[in-house]
């Protein structure tokens, strides 16, 4: 989670992740930065996130977020 935690901060400095839920609807994260974001996952977690899954409820939160990396990893 750690991992990810900085992905996000150096993705969109000076956002607080940790126990949000709405990330996607807030606009923290928009189109283009989930986008910056697979690119990131699939290079440090070595994923590959389905355009099936790129859905707001997988993005919304760092728990969701982590819980469809680990989805992928198995």
């Amino acid at each position: 989670m750690e991992t990810l935690l900085e992905i996000l901060s150096d993705l969109v400095p000076g956002v607080q992740f940790e126990g949000r839920t709405d990330l996607v609807e807030s606009g923290d994260l928009d189109s283009l930065k989930i986008l910056n974001l697979i690119s990131d996952i699939s290079d440090e977690f070595d994923v590959t996130i389905p355009v099936g899954e790129v859905v707001p409820e997988n993005f919304d939160s760092p728990e969701a977020i982590m819980a469809l990396i680990n989805k992928l990893q198995k």
